[in-house]
């Protein structure tokens, strides 16, 4: 394979999270296989698989993984043996960001996307990918959801989930209903409790950048250099929620260009079940799961404290993870060759 020009990294376990996931999975990885190959843009895919079960095949056998001269696919093994050493292992089967940063770690190409397992990338993404990536630049993209029919004898193809309609945009300036309908503040009256918290929501608004951080998690592109000085993605062991966000702050404060690519440049969301990530309509099903299982989060509060801790760093920042980031001293199994070593 020609040298990588972009390690593309996401995370699963093969537990059917959010329904379909293995058919999500693999409209994820054949579309990424279709576009290299059409675009002639080398790409590496690295999927950290966190905590394998152990009554189901790994993911390594269970996909069909498309190797060609463009694409380059790896798994990475993170066992249930590393999984349990971290706080709330028993609440929490995956640590989203920390096995992200395992593949961003132990990426070859000059430029990582971090994306997620339920992701497809516009045509005209990858004709972007092809000349205008700049090294001191983060790239964001905005989301679009789809449903697609995951569940009958056949699945569409990534081609056809590309042309669905969006039942939802998330944009720099919020999020957008195609079906006329509008993420309009609630009409009800508001509570005295409430009126601190809108007032301080809207100092944060004013202090902070305006950062496309509207799923971030689905999109953050950068170079391997700005990914390192940031020590990727915050380790801490809480769910996932909020977390994607920091590094786009840290990123900002260290002075790197942030680029909003405008549409048709998007990624595609296949439309998971509700409750098992955040969605405006899953949302309180989701957190309250998470505090019927004692699962720690981040706070909306406690988001936007840590991003004007940083903001008013500036390049004085520093980054929140150690220089071991990534599980780097960790001998973890990869599929297809040897072990790497970690830069």
């Amino acid at each position: 394979m020609t040298a990588p020009l972009l390690s593309v990294v996401a995370t699963s376990r093969n537990d059917d999270h959010g329904g379909n996931l293995l058919a999500r999975m693999q409209l994820f990885i054949d579309g990424l296989a279709e576009q290299a190959e059409r675009f002639a843009v080398p790409i590496e895919l690295i999927v950290v698989e966190w905590n394998p079960p152990d009554d189901r095949p790994s993911l390594h056998d269970a996909l069909r993984w498309n190797e060609s001269p463009h694409f380059q696919p790896r798994v990475i093994t993170v066992p249930h043996s590393v999984h349990v050493t971290m706080p709330n292992a028993d609440r929490l089967p995956i640590y989203q960001m920390i096995a992200k940063n395992v593949g961003i770690r132990r990426a070859l190409a000059p430029y990582v996307l971090a994306t997620n397992i339920d992701i497809l990338l516009t045509d005209a993404l990858f004709v972007f990918l092809q000349h205008g990536l700049k090294p001191n630049a983060m790239y964001r993209a905005d989301r679009y959801d789809v449903v697609a029919r995951l569940d009958g004898p056949t699945i569409p193809t990534p081609a056809e989930c590309r042309l669905l309609p969006p039942i939802r945009e998330h944009r720099l300036d919020g999020l957008h209903y195609r079906n006329g309908a509008s993420n309009q503040v609630s009409r009800r009256r508001i509570a005295p409790a409430d009126l601190s918290r809108l007032a301080m929501g809207a100092w944060y608004r004013m202090v902070l950048p305006r950062l496309h951080t509207s799923g971030c998690g689905d999109f953050t592109l950068t170079s391997r250099e700005a990914w390192s000085a940031i020590r990727g993605y915050p380790e801490w062991p809480i769910f996932s929620w909020h977390i994607d966000g920091i590094v786009l702050y840290q990123a900002y404060a260290l002075g790197v260009e942030m680029v909003n690519l405008q549409p048709p440049m998007a990624a595609i969301h296949l439309e998971h079940g509700t409750g098992s990530g955040w969605t405006p309509e899953g949302a309180r099903a989701l957190f309250t799961r998470l505090d019927e299982q004692g699962v720690p989060y981040m706070s909306t509060n406690g988001y936007r404290r840590w991003a004007a801790r940083i903001v008013r760093a500036g390049r004085k920042t520093q980054p929140v993870n150690g220089p071991d980031w990534g599980l780097a001293s960790a001998d973890l199994p990869v599929s297809g060759f040897e072990h790497r070593q970690v830069g």
